[in-house]
């Protein structure tokens, strides 16, 4: 059972046993995550729609609604990107633009490019952020699991914790959240392989697995080395 598997289970047990207050707390710290799997978001949505949630998902919202939850606090601002998801975002491109060159809460902007992106939106957008201004394509930004970054690290990901399924389930979420959170930028072959290593580091080191973590010092070089793991 993966981490999102005792996730719906400990949130189903909460509801049966009348603790919605609780469940309702636990769902939308979830959300609040850089990276939920659109599955997963999906239950979620469910669960906050059946235990009567306000403001609740399944509301309808007119377009000023939505527009001015996006300028809201953090709660609202994943609200509003979780509604746009549903709708055609080339009506809203506009108001998307100035959304994301506005200081927001990063973690709802990228969920909101990863929408565009899985809409093949056309238009060129800007972005800003704390460091610098962007122009994108979303049509021609891979999502995240299907680019390089993401495909080579995870390759790294499975040698090193295949016999660790649970450690393997975590590292793989850690590495799309932090790939998630380049976005509007892919990484290549190169830096999804190094965001993947200090991943594996961090999680020896969260298990206090210091033996483990030394092996993998050793082989380090080895991995970043091995063509195997690189995309052609």
């Amino acid at each position: 059972m993966n981490y999102y598997d005792e996730l719906i289970e400990r949130i189903n047990n909460l509801i049966k046993n009348k603790k919605d207050d609780e469940a309702r707390n636990l769902i939308i710290e979830e959300l609040k995550a850089p990276y939920v799997p659109r599955d997963i978001i999906k239950k979620l949505e469910a669960f906050l729609d059946q235990i009567a949630y306000i403001p609740s998902i399944k509301k309808e919202y007119s377009d000023e609604e939505i527009i001015n939850l996006l300028k809201g606090n953090n709660n609202e601002q994943l609200l509003a990107v979780s509604i746009l998801d549903k709708k055609n975002l080339r009506d809203y491109i506009n108001d998307i633009e100035e959304y994301l060159c506005s200081d927001a809460f990063i973690n709802a902007k990228v969920l909101l490019i990863d929408s565009l992106i899985n809409q093949e939106i056309n238009d060129e957008i800007k972005m800003k952020d704390d460091t610098a201004e962007y122009e994108f394509i979303p049509k021609y930004i891979m999502p995240v699991e299907l680019s390089d970054g993401f495909i080579c690290g995870n390759k790294v990901l499975e040698d090193v914790f295949m016999k660790d399924p649970s450690k393997y389930e975590i590292s793989k979420q850690l590495l799309y959240k932090e790939l998630i959170m380049k976005l509007p930028m892919n990484l290549d072959n190169n830096e999804g392989i190094e965001v993947a290593i200090d991943i594996i580091k961090y999680i020896y080191n969260a298990y206090e697995d210091k033996e483990g973590l030394n092996r993998f010092i050793e082989k380090e070089n080895e991995i970043r080395n091995n063509k195997k793991y690189y995309l052609i």
